[in-house]
């Protein structure tokens, strides 16, 4: 298990620097695209796709970094009202759903929708194919993967080794 975190406090920080990165390359797009629409009055086509494109990057690695860190939204009636093993067994069903999802949708679907988008251009910026900007997508179903991997091994040790002095 030593490894495994090692590995996803690397992943938490490239995905808070990239989440960072991507808030300040969209903060700087839309202050220019502002700029040249109100004061210049030739708005930039260009910073308004990028800043899109960094909108929907950031919203992607921050998700992947929330799901990381158990802060995404979840229903808690059941697991509050079950015993401590029962509520690690619950954690491992919807860790196994979550990674089937992230498996199949994001990283598998994802891949094959860059894939696809390789062949495309953007309008407005006709230098980067489409697929680029996709690619995001099975990036971020790998990170949800890994993620789920970990808390899966996590809540199994947990099941095993209870805290709450083995009471089932």
């Amino acid at each position: 298990m030593g490894a495994l975190t090692a590995i996803k406090k690397l992943l938490d920080k490239i995905l808070i620097f990239l989440s960072i990165t991507f808030c300040g390359a969209m903060v700087v797009c839309v202050s220019w695209q502002v700029y040249t629409r109100f004061v210049r009055h030739d708005p930039s086509a260009v910073s308004e796709e990028i800043a899109d494109i960094m909108f929907v990057w950031m919203g992607l690695s921050a998700s992947a970094l929330l799901y990381g860190e158990k802060g995404h939204m979840n229903i808690t009636f059941l697991p509050e009202k079950v015993s401590f093993r029962k509520k690690q067994l619950l954690t491992i069903l919807s860790e196994f759903f979550t990674l089937f999802m992230a498996a199949w949708v994001l990283a598998y679907g994802g891949y094959f929708i860059t894939l696809k988008g390789m062949a495309q251009v953007n309008a407005a910026l006709p230098w980067l194919p489409i697929g680029v900007i996709y690619s995001i997508i099975p990036i971020t179903g790998v990170c949800v993967v890994f993620y789920a991997i970990y808390n899966i091994i996590d809540a199994a040790r947990k099941f095993v080794t209870p805290l709450d002095g083995g009471k089932a």
